[in-house]
């Protein structure tokens, strides 16, 4: 098992559009009217006090000051989008505010490296600079500060990035980590965000048009940032994204136009994709000034030249990056990555402004931790680039390993460090030796999410210019997908230059398009599927018309691919009626996600196998754990055969959840419905028929009138119920059950050796007044509710009726 797939909620049927889009909305959290009308109606006025910022009065004041008396300022900014656009947002606010043009510095990624510089500094204070405004970086910057105050340089840092338990002697700092309110609205900022935030603040925190027109290069650096898209973030980009096509920032209109993008219809998709990544290759292979330039700009000519210039360095960038991404794939082909827990690679061919971004191709396609190291080997150091995976938080893995590092810096997701080539292979070990203390087998498996299970036919265009009210998606706010179940493709076929893309449709005439999936046209021709996918209006020659856009796919009967159902400490998945159960659980038993797994067979001759053939798993048809197994634990339930009852399934989980590894219950789900016909025929053969007792008791009256007498022994009556031709079906405990229902129907009486006939026979039997009969018949019926339980779509119900049974007396 390398991936999963997980349905965050699950629904029979909607009645409108307006209540799909309710319940999505609910089921990211926005459980309220107005949580929900402040996500779909994000206005300025919803912005946070900027004054909640720990450090903020202290900065505003010290600016203030420096501008009334003509002191110089200048920002100290980064060399990617949002340093970029930090220190232009500052920039053009003192500029239009103050009548001031402050000065600025960026690092070179090579020469200076990231954040504050003490060489830099040395050189800014040459130039007699009073106040240094840092955007983007600082938080760690200890030396440094130390630095600016021996220089008599007045230090504001405002960033983003975690800071430690101590903080830079600066005059102030700024950073939203600060702030100790709950649920603070602005939580998840960028570093051109907390640039904002002070403008706001100098601006006595009204919004008008100095802030205005700040708007479209917060929503530039939020975006570029990858910081989540809610909250603060999302009133920033939305309202940035609305003024950008009247936005006087000729720059950032002539790169949209060089891009061949039209700026009153820019997603926020591309931009992250299509305007930031010019702007990043500036600071990536060149300098970062030619970008804060272009930002900068009030010159048409120089504009449109600065924006052509960047969009052929970024082919260059590209070029690069695949250069570099081949190499690493080569040294990765010299490794096991199929067991290794991270990706870790240098070289000192590589560019330390290129790796991040190949760090994060890698990521996509192994879902590994990944850091990349460009080494400078005359300096003996190694500048690397960190991305992580959701279960890991980067930066504080890092943190465990600082006593190897020169320094470092980032958050959850991605980071940057600087080592020396020499400590590499004991940073290597210690980083792998944390994330096995961190990180379980599961951690690293790839998740494919979809918002709601859908039907085709509830697709219209209405239903997805709906959908369209969520925008801008991005980090925490993706596009719509959803779960579509047992569609037949009935054409597919390769399409792109190199043929790298599919395009399906299916059985109801949708039509679907899946990047980057060219070997999948002939494993799903006429095959039934189940997709995750994003419906979109795709508009071709003048004509609209519904389209998926494939997330994932694959076979409904055939694949490997679990669909999870996870609610509360219930993790439910979904792999029932694969075409092939017994390949598919050897798979399972041989993954090292299930380290050691209950497994559930009702057969106890396969049991025993089993138990022998896989000894780090333990198999079972009892629900009951030997005196010598009592000390198992077990990490994952698999339930492969179908229980009898809901009772027994109730003592199957018990079973595992009175041994289980971890809080949560994870529950692998591998039944049948072609069971369903094979445990109903051992029921029905687990007890005798009306018909067949009633032929014992015509049997016993032949006996008795045969011998004269109302009294036969039982071992001689049992050898000849055994020799008789009047009943089909024979057994020691058939032959044991039918006295005993006769008995209770006081028709016989029965004693240790001997069956006495105490009536006369009769033409029928009251079955319904024997209560050991109807137990038995019960079975039948609690078999039929066990199989409609199990066997529905909806798992989460599944889940809720598990985590609340309280058993039924006459279930006993």
């Amino acid at each position: 098992m390398q991936k999963i797939w997980q349905l965050n909620a699950y629904s029979n049927t909607f009645n409108d559009k307006a209540e799909l889009l309710t319940s999505i909305l609910t089921k990211r959290g926005l459980e309220t009217e107005q949580e929900q009308n402040l996500f779909l109606n994000p206005k300025l006025e919803n912005l946070s006090d900027p004054f909640l910022l720990p450090g903020m009065a202290t900065a505003v004041e010290r600016i203030k000051n420096a501008i009334q008396n003509n002191e110089k300022i200048l920002l100290y900014g980064d060399y990617d989008v949002d340093g970029i656009s930090s220190t232009a947002v500052l920039y053009h606010f003192m500029k239009n505010k103050y009548q001031i043009e402050v000065e600025y510095f960026l690092p070179d990624r090579i020469e200076d490296g990231y954040g504050l510089n003490s060489a830099a500094l040395e050189r800014i204070a040459e130039k007699g600079i009073d106040l240094v405004i840092t955007v983007d970086c600082g938080i760690t910057a200890f030396k440094e500060a130390e630095r600016a105050v021996e220089l008599g340089l007045d230090l504001i840092i405002t960033d983003h990035h975690t800071p430690g338990p101590n903080l830079p002697a600066a005059l102030a700092v700024i950073n939203h980590h600060l702030v100790e309110i709950e649920d603070y609205f602005a939580a998840e900022i960028a570093g051109v965000g907390t640039a904002f935030k002070l403008a706001q603040a100098l601006n006595d925190n009204k919004i008008d048009n100095y802030l205005l027109e700040l708007l479209p290069l917060v929503a530039l650096g939020t975006i570029a940032d990858l910081v989540p898209l809610r909250y603060e973030n999302r009133v920033l980009v939305k309202n940035g994204l609305n003024r950008i096509a009247a936005s006087k920032n000729i720059g950032l209109q002539c790169l949209i136009a060089a891009a061949g993008k039209k700026a009153d219809s820019l997603s926020a998709g591309q931009i992250a994709f299509q305007i930031a990544p010019p702007l990043n290759a500036a600071g990536r292979i060149n300098t970062p000034r030619q970008a804060l330039e272009l930002l900068l700009t009030t010159d048409p000519v120089e504009a449109e030249a600065l924006a052509d210039e960047l969009i052929m360095l970024n082919k260059e960038r590209q070029a690069a990056e695949e250069v570099i991404f081949q190499q690493a794939e080569s040294k990765l082909a010299k490794i096991d990555i199929q067991n290794s827990k991270s990706i870790i690679l240098g070289d000192s061919r590589w560019h330390s402004g290129i790796i991040g971004i190949v760090a994060s191709r890698l990521l996509e396609k192994y879902n590994l931790p990944v850091i990349l190291a460009a080494f400078d080997k005359e300096r003996g150091l190694a500048k690397a680039s960190c991305r992580s995976i959701p279960a890991l938080n980067i930066h504080q893995a890092l943190e465990h390993c600082q006593s190897e590092l020169v320094n470092f810096g980032g958050h959850k997701a991605a980071a940057g460090l600087t080592i020396t080539i020499e400590k590499m292979p004991i940073f290597k070990e210690k980083f792998n030796q944390y994330l096995s203390q961190t990180l379980t087998e599961e951690d690293y498996l790839a998740i494919t999410r979809a918002d709601l299970n859908l039907k085709p036919d509830f697709l219209t265009k209405d239903v997805i210019n709906e959908l369209e009210k969520l925008q801008p998606f991005g980090i925490a706010n993706p596009a719509p997908r959803f779960l579509f179940k047992d569609l037949t493709v009935k054409k597919a076929y390769q399409i792109g230059k190199e043929k790298k893309h599919l395009k399906f449709y299916t059985d109801s005439g949708l039509e679907a398009i899946a990047f980057n999936f060219k070997n999948k046209a002939a494993l799903i021709r006429e095959q039934v599927v189940d997709l995750v996918a994003q419906p979109e209006i795709n508009s071709w020659q003048g004509k609209e018309n519904i389209q998926l856009k494939i997330n994932d796919l694959k076979l409904t009967k055939f694949s490997e691919v679990p669909l999870l159902f996870s609610r509360s400490n219930y993790k439910f998945y979904d792999l029932r009626n694969h075409e092939n159960r017994k390949k598919l659980l050897i798979s399972l038993l041989d993954s090292a996600v299930f380290k050691q797994a209950a497994v559930y067979i009702n057969q106890k001759t396969k049991v025993e196998k089993l138990n022998s053939f896989y000894p780090d798993h333990y198999f079972f048809s009892n629900p009951t754990l030997k005196k010598t197994n009592s000390d198992l634990t077990f990490s994952h339930l698999i339930i492969y055969s179908l229980p009898f009852s809901v009772k027994q399934l109730i003592e199957i989980i018990k079973l595992y959840t009175e041994h289980k590894l971890s809080k949560e219950i994870k529950i692998i789900f591998m039944n049948s419905t072609a069971e369903i016909s094979f445990n109903k025929k051992i029921i029905r053969h687990s007890f005798p028929a009306q018909k067949e007792i009633y032929q014992l008791l015509i049997l016993l009256n032949q006996l008795l009138q045969s011998a004269g007498n109302k009294v036969v022994n039982k071992s001689e009556f049992y050898n000849h119920y055994l020799a008789a031709d009047l009943i089909n079906r024979k057994s020691s405990r058939f032959f044991k059950i039918s006295l005993e229902i006769l008995a209770e129907n006081k028709l016989i009486n029965l004693s240790e050796q001997q069956i006495k006939l105490v009536t006369e026979l009769k033409k029928e039997l009251d079955f319904e007044r024997v209560i050991r009969y109807n137990k038995l018949s019960r079975r039948m019926e609690k078999f039929l509710h066990l199989e409609e339980l199990i066997f529905q779509t909806n798992l989460f119900d599944l889940a809720e009726f598990v985590s609340n049974f309280k058993e039924d007396k006459n279930e006993s």
